[in-house]
């Protein structure tokens, strides 16, 4: 499935709320396209979509973000999870320190 095409997907799950089909995409296409499809939207869409998955999908999904994606990310988390904060902000892995 092409990106763009995932992410108008992606929109219709979150607007409708629908966890478990928003997981299932998740499961079905990777982390990795996943994330690339999401960093289509706008970094509320981005957050919207994040807190419908559970702690490892959300902190899966977010490493593979785009560094400047999670930067515009970062006002909407202050105060948010701790451990997501531990887990995911700190650690970027070194093909995406550059992106």
């Amino acid at each position: 499935m092409h990106y763009k095409i995932l992410y108008i997907t992606q929109r219709r799950l979150i607007v409708e709320r629908r966890v478990g089909a928003l997981r299932s995409l998740l499961l079905q296409h990777g982390a990795p396209l996943f994330a690339r499809a999401l960093a289509l939207g706008s970094a509320r869409v981005i957050a919207d979509a994040l807190s419908l998955l559970p702690i490892s999908e959300r902190i899966s999904v977010l490493r593979h973000l785009p560094a400047a994606t999670r930067a515009a990310m970062r006002p909407l988390c202050i105060g948010g999870s701790q451990r997501l904060h531990a887990q995911a902000w700190t650690h970027v892995p070194p093909r995406l320190q550059h992106a």
